[in-house]
């Protein structure tokens, strides 16, 4: 039963609707900040979005389930374990000289490893993105998107 609470984040970044998807759907531009991570799709509905890290291994992967360039893109995520995929929505929504960013994550089970592990991740890579849009770089990258030891 997918039940436990949503994550959900919001930031203001100064940018444009445009520059921000592509920091979100490129993956030069993901990779500064997710981790190291390259994730990877044609960002259309129905198509696979794949997550590798450094070494190329498989991290997790997903389907696009909704895009609209420059508003909206929903994915599910498979963090390859035995908990059903949750879900990913990345909302750009432009307010004036800046553009509001909201990732929600959510559809977890009661119990979930995987929510308890993305909830540390998420800030840290919004902050990525924030910085990189900014500043034209990522001041404090994560780290790994390898399971800890």
């Amino acid at each position: 039963m997918n039940n436990a609470p949503k994550l959900v984040y919001v930031t203001h970044i100064r940018t444009t609707p445009a520059k921000l998807w592509e920091a979100l759907t490129d993956p030069d531009f993901i990779q500064q900040y997710f981790f190291g991570c390259r994730n990877t799709s044609t960002w259309q509905v129905g198509d696979v979005i794949e997550s590798r890290d450094p070494d190329g291994e498989l991290s997790w992967h997903g389907k696009i389930l909704k895009s609209i360039p420059g508003q909206e893109v929903v994915f599910t995520f498979d963090h390859l374990t035995d908990e059903p995929p949750s879900t990913v929505r990345y909302e750009i929504e432009p307010q004036g000289e800046v553009v509001k960013l909201t990732i929600t994550h959510e559809d977890f089970q009661e119990v979930s490893a995987i929510r308890d592990r993305v909830k540390n991740g998420w800030p840290g890579i919004i902050e990525g993105i924030k910085s990189l849009l900014e500043k034209g770089f990522v001041e404090v990258a994560p780290s790994s998107c390898k399971e800890p030891a």
